[in-house]
């Protein structure tokens, strides 16, 4: 059994605007592989509200590689694979968008969401955050560091197939009423020229 967290933050409320990306691969017992990158954004526009909360500056990134140095990498790890992320519908609307935005060709994989794990199988917990879901499970870290995020969000999988006593990624998505979605770029229409 092999799996794939992933975590990203922006720079700013755009999906297309990726600065850090965390990818960690599980195996239900143990974190077999790690992948950190901070990227530089398309278009170098920061929004105060997200630099509060994930601490990167455009000086944390103005030198670094873009999306596309990196995705070889985040390609081998996802393509065919089962993915997870915690609000999974951001992810991959970050991973959807920074695709677009490049025109990077699809890769496929099925995805699901550990919020709505937690939410079926923690029904108790305050709330379904990232950073209370993995507190409460005994998980200590350093919540919108994008490594650090995928690292909990793999730790939370772990966690539920403990809790539904399941064998299999699918026997434990079937236990807790989950569905695998399958993940699909949103291409928007680019300029063609006539000459």
């Amino acid at each position: 059994m092999k799996y794939t967290a992933i975590d990203f933050e922006t720079a700013d409320k755009k999906p297309a605007s990726a600065c850090a990306v965390g990818i960690v691969t599980g195996d239900g017992r143990k974190i077999i592989k790690e992948t950190y990158h901070l990227m530089r954004p398309p278009r170098m526009v920061f929004d105060d509200d997200c630099i509060r909360v994930n601490q990167i500056h455009p000086a944390d990134v103005e030198n670094e590689p873009e999306f596309p140095a990196f995705w070889e990498e985040l390609a081998e790890a996802l393509d065919g694979s089962i993915v997870f992320a915690h609000n999974a519908p951001f992810d991959m609307g970050v991973l959807s968008a920074m695709m677009d935005w490049y025109d990077i060709p699809d890769i496929h994989f099925q995805w699901g969401c550990t919020v709505k794990l937690s939410r079926v199988l923690w029904k108790d917990m305050p709330n379904h955050r990232l950073n209370t879901v993995a507190g409460m499970l005994g998980f200590s870290f350093h919540h919108h560091q994008a490594l650090d995020d995928a690292r909990a969000c793999e730790f939370i999988v772990r966690k539920a197939m403990e809790k539904t006593g399941s064998r299999t990624l699918d026997g434990m998505m079937g236990a807790a009423g989950q569905i695998w979605h399958p993940f699909t770029v949103r291409r928007t229409p680019k300029a063609v020229s006539l000459f």
